[in-house]
Order: structure tokens, then C-alpha cells, then sequence
């Protein structure tokens, strides 16, 4: 398994089951998200059958999207090109941090006092 980055509200992303994003959130998210595509599904134990979503480019890159125990796991999201900050925004939107394996946080392009008013 490759290095991943999580979408979790908790401040590591071992403890999401703490402040969980629930399934049927992120699905609805994921779902009225233009940035995000359905396709397919996979079963997971513990889970169940749920939808893999992708975030994509033209030039190929792609990011595979699935939830497990309160977070939204990243695959691929190290591929040269992808796009971190967008990533980063994308948690945000979800209200939710991008963070590492390793438990370091990828910053949006918004952060406290840049939003207009």
C-alpha cells in the first residue's frame, strides 16, 4: 500500500471516528461535488458496498476517493501533478483537514483571515 492523505475533521487522522465525517455525508458531498466523478463500487469489510469517486485532470492524473471509519481516504494523491492545494480546498469544503500518513497538514488556498468579507 502506498502513502495516503485523509480528509478528517479530527486533528489526527487515526482519531476521525471522533469527529467523524459519516458515510452518507460524504457520499451526498461527494455526489453534488463538480469536482468529483462516481465510478463505481467497492466492498469493504467492516463497510460494505460504497461508491469510489475520482478527482481528475485532462493530462491523466487521477485520484482515487474512499471513506472508512469517519475520514475520506486519498489514494495516488503523491502522483507528480496532483494537485494538493486543490485537494486541501476540496477537505475544506467537506469542513475537514487534508492530512498525511505521517500526520502532516496540507494547507488550501484559504486560510484563517484571507476570506473576503
Amino acid at each position: 500500500m502506498g502513502y495516503e492523505l485523509h480528509m478528517t475533521r479530527a486533528s489526527h487522522w487515526l482519531d476521525s471516528e471522533e469527529r467523524p465525517i459519516s458515510l452518507r455525508e460524504w457520499i451526498e458531498f461527494a455526489h453534488n461535488s463538480a469536482a468529483l466523478r462516481e465510478e463505481g463500487h467497492f466492498d469493504m469489510h467492516g463497510v460494505g458496498r460504497q461508491p469510489v469517486f475520482t478527482w481528475g485532470r485532462p493530462d491523466g492524473v487521477v485520484v482515487g476517493f474512499h471513506w472508512y471509519e469517519g475520514r475520506v481516504t486519498l489514494s495516488g494523491a503523491h502522483a507528480p501533478g496532483v494537485d494538493l492545494v486543490g485537494l486541501a480546498d476540496l477537505a475544506a469544503e467537506l469542513s475537514a483537514s487534508l492530512i498525511g500518513d505521517d500526520g502532516e497538514q496540507y494547507p488550501g488556498s484559504v486560510r484563517c483571515g484571507d476570506e473576503e468579507p
